[in-house]
């Protein structure tokens, strides 16, 4: 069985965190946070970050300042090892909203968007969506509906793209999925069929969904994923 634990933040109940630059962060980190422009942008990047230590220490049983990162060809974040005890992680937030997967075995991806009212999805999924998605949402006529499906499809290929690394360097347009059952996704390209893309039913007016590497025989009835909302 492959356990997922997401652990769901509101950035409005955790403002406090953040009086000051946390000690605990890397210099790197608080480097990183002094380019932001905006200030609700740095102070999002802040409490993210000490939140994200905070989580992962729990499961490595070590103090929060002994966490550092190693980056991948694409800039995705590892622990470091030896102290890294095969646990993977990945983080996304969007609106108020903050999402931390955590798993023990394989790489993970996990998105979230807060469903933008004032977004056109049609014209976005003419630039991010397959030809199959977009045909998909121009049969829905409700705009609500093409929305909500828009921001569906998109955190799908996000927490996929994350999951592998890739970043901007994998076109949305080009990351396609087929359902395997209710709310489980598979990439449909053949080379990347040992992936699980699962929707997360996380807040009203937000989308999300975690990605996993599973073996490509193994079932999708062999992921637990358990929420956290903190």
């Amino acid at each position: 069985m492959s356990e997922i634990f997401i652990h769901s933040f509101r950035f409005s109940k955790n403002a406090h965190l953040v009086a000051e630059p946390p000690c605990c962060l890397s210099a790197e980190e608080q480097v990183r946070a002094a380019r932001f422009k905006v200030e609700t942008a740095r102070h999002d990047f802040l409490v993210s970050h000490y939140l994200l230590r905070q989580t992962l220490c729990r499961y490595l049983q070590i103090d929060i300042s002994s966490i550092s990162y190693r980056y991948g060809e694409h800039g995705k974040p590892f622990l470091d090892a030896p102290a890294s005890q095969h646990l993977n992680f990945s983080l996304s937030h969007s609106g108020d909203r903050l999402l931390i997967a955590v798993h023990r075995g394989d790489e993970i991806g996990v998105d979230i968007e807060l469903v933008q009212e004032k977004s056109d999805p049609l014209q976005l999924a003419s630039h991010f969506m397959s030809g199959d998605e977009a045909q998909q949402m121009a049969s829905l006529t409700d705009p609500v509906a093409q929305r909500q499906l828009f921001f569906t499809l998109w955190t799908r290929k996000e927490a996929y793209i994350k999951d592998k690394g890739k970043g901007f360097f994998q076109p949305l347009n080009r990351t396609d999925m087929q359902e395997n059952r209710p709310g489980i996704h598979l990439p449909r390209s053949a080379d990347y069929r040992d992936y699980r893309v699962i929707d997360l039913d996380i807040a009203a007016d937000y989308k999300a969904a975690v990605a996993v590497r599973m073996g490509r025989d193994s079932p999708s009835n062999a992921i637990r994923i358990e929420v956290f909302e903190q």
